[in-house]
């Protein structure tokens, strides 16, 4: 059975949640969905065999899962190459990723969201001092580090093409963002999106909302969307993705580009991409030293030379 967006919203949201009570109100509210069309739906899956229900407890059938695996999640990239040269001085002797706050490595929360929804096969794309992430392979034995020994004089879309084949029905996520909500990672994702919040204004990257989709990707603007590197691409965009970043590479000054450039403006014909509304509270990016130290005041006590004296 092909899940309409209603179906696939409720069993992925019971799925996620488990065997438990569930009002029509819950329900709807959750997923942002009308409630005559929730108690419809609900119907229709009860008597599918893809929900079982006892008295007001909802519970995800076998059935209902095998028809739920088409949008699971299978992989993520995360690019971790650069060098994060304002976070400086910190980053003088640590990549960005490898930073910690509040005694824990930025990449590590989100790795640790990843593996709680059973996505493990995930690859960090690395370049500077790129022999400390080799620590993380004793928390995360499943992780496979690949190198960008371009990161020093080309952009971000040498990191995906070194990706290669990996980028194919995953997350692609920057490893330098503070991921403070865990729960933005899920499981199943009906078609590829961008996680983003509104914004009246900004100076930002961002997008504008059309009918669902991200359009007009620019830097700076109002009533938009502020765009977070945590973008989930399915599989047929995973290969459109594959096949023009390799095009848009071969251009003149194509080693120069921002791998979102390719499918947010150079060949945006080719994607509807949706955007996902999270809080602006949900994930920080941290752009300068003065930032983490806002957020982590033990860094306050960094003297010049780039060494904690605490």
């Amino acid at each position: 059975m092909e899940l309409n967006r209603c179906q696939f919203e409720l069993l992925a949201h019971v799925e996620e949640g488990g065997k438990k009570e569930y009002s029509w109100r819950d329900l709807a509210d959750a997923r942002g969905i009308s409630g005559s069309l929730v108690s419809r739906e609900l119907e229709t899956l009860v008597c599918g065999g893809f929900l079982q229900r006892e008295k007001d407890l909802l519970a995800v059938t076998e059935e209902g899962r095998e028809a739920l695996e088409p949008y699971r999640v299978r992989r993520a990239v995360i690019f971790a190459a650069g060098f994060g040269s304002r976070m400086a001085p910190v980053t003088l002797d640590t990549p960005k990723p490898l930073v910690k706050i509040g005694g824990v490595r930025m990449i590590d929360r989100l790795l640790d969201a990843l593996t709680a929804r059973g996505i493990t096969d995930i690859t960090v794309v690395r370049g500077y001092k790129k022999e400390q992430f080799d620590a993380l392979l004793g928390k995360y034995p499943f992780l496979n580090l690949v190198d960008n020994d371009r990161y020093e004089t080309e952009n971000n879309i040498s990191s995906a093409l070194t990706a290669g084949e990996k980028v194919d029905n995953c997350y692609i996520c920057a490893g330098d963002l503070l991921l403070l909500n865990p729960a933005l990672i899920k499981k199943y994702h009906y078609r590829s999106n961008y996680l983003a919040s509104y914004a009246l204004e900004t100076d930002d990257w961002c997008f504008d909302f059309d009918r669902g989709f991200a359009a007009n990707y620019r830097k700076g603007g109002t009533c938009c969307f502020n765009q977070y590197e945590i973008a989930y691409w399915n599989a047929e965009d995973s290969a459109r993705l594959r096949e023009d970043w390799r095009r848009a590479y071969r251009q003149k000054d194509g080693a120069s580009l921002f791998w979102e450039f390719i499918p947010l403006v150079l060949y945006k014909e080719n994607y509807q991409v949706e955007i996902r509304p999270c809080s602006r509270t949900d994930i920080v990016e941290i752009d300068n030293f003065y930032e983490l130290a806002q957020i982590d005041p033990a860094y306050l006590e960094y003297g010049a030379s780039g060494k904690c004296i605490l």
